[in-house]
């Protein structure tokens, strides 16, 4: 099991929606390689980054087994900003390569990143303000979090302010059809429709917190220009097939999924987990392959780019 794809829907197997998008960002963004010293902007508890280098997991890993507040999972609360030093990783192989630098807003995130040996350093910082690093910093930076600051011009141009001359930073970026892709927005926002408020649980405030910042290619590209940064690729992926998987999902399920997986006898767990994995994998491996066909006419919702100072 050491495909990106498999050790993906190993670590979130409860949630197989998102290993098929990590898939896609992997596959779109293979031209970039971090080159030291280097940024993981946003790293969240790491595991993407990980899996992208080359790290396996024991099969008893999962993702989603330090959380809290399940509860409140339909408040919005993000029930995975949690961390249990007793909840250790197994790693069955070594990253390739290391990242110099992990930087996020969550302490408990970056607790989770530690246990990873990915970075050689963990700095805890709020990407809406200045970035924590003197200028020409780096000679390679990676994002997946622009979309969400408050102000994507600001934060693009601290990027470019800490990239070396020469340096290259990967970010990925909504495109305006991710909003024309969201049930919620097309069915609740648009019509104002009341039968449809109940799509506000599937939706979980991800309307106004990312997609909000959605923007066609000719408009990120300004704000790179402004910059001074240069577009070295640009690649669109997630059709809108992908989208409709990803925004339905086992989303809605995941409370008592959790709660049915830690109810299961340890002996039991991998058999199960196993099965599982093997036949969403039977339906989304085919998907992942086939994004560039599955667009019905709609540009992808996603951009990535890769950038050049």
């Amino acid at each position: 099991m050491h495909s990106t794809f498999d050790q993906l829907l190993n670590a979130f197997w409860l949630r197989p929606e998102t290993a098929l998008w990590r898939e896609l960002d992997i596959a779109a963004m293979k031209n970039f390689h971090f080159k030291s010293p280097s940024l993981d902007l946003g790293c969240g508890d790491g595991i993407f980054s990980f899996i992208r280098a080359g790290g396996c997991f024991s099969q008893e890993f999962d993702a989603f087994h330090s959380v809290s507040d399940l509860n409140k999972f339909f408040e919005n609360v993000d029930v995975f900003d949690s961390f249990e030093p007793k909840v250790m990783p197994t790693l069955t192989r070594e990253p390739r390569y290391k990242i110099d630098c992990a930087f996020d807003q969550k302490e408990k995130l970056l607790n989770k990143a530690r246990t990873l040996n990915l970075y050689k350093e963990y700095v805890l910082g709020n990407a809406n303000k200045p970035l924590p690093f003197p200028n020409a910093s780096f000679r390679s930076l990676f994002s997946n979090i622009v979309y969400w600051l408050d102000d994507p011009a600001a934060v693009i141009a601290e990027i470019a302010r800490v990239l070396k001359p020469g340096g290259q930073a990967c970010l990925m970026l909504p495109n305006t059809t991710f909003k024309d892709f969201s049930l919620f927005n097309q069915l609740y926002v648009k019509t104002g429709d009341p039968d449809w408020s109940f799509l506000a649980k599937l939706d979980r405030g991800r309307f106004e917190d990312n997609i909000r910042q959605a923007k066609a290619a000719e408009s990120w590209e300004s704000l790179f220009s402004s910059a001074g940064l240069h577009v070295k690729m640009h690649k669109q992926h997630l059709s809108k097939t992908i989208i409709q998987v990803w925004d339905i999902g086992l989303r809605p399920l995941f409370p008592v999924l959790r709660k049915m997986a830690d109810s299961l006898k340890p002996n039991h767990l991998g058999g199960i987990k196993s099965e599982w994995i093997s036949t969403v994998k039977s339906f989304l491996e085919p998907l992942s392959r086939m994004d560039d066909r599955l667009r019905q006419g709609k540009d992808p919702a996603f951009h990535c780019y890769i950038l050049e100072k």
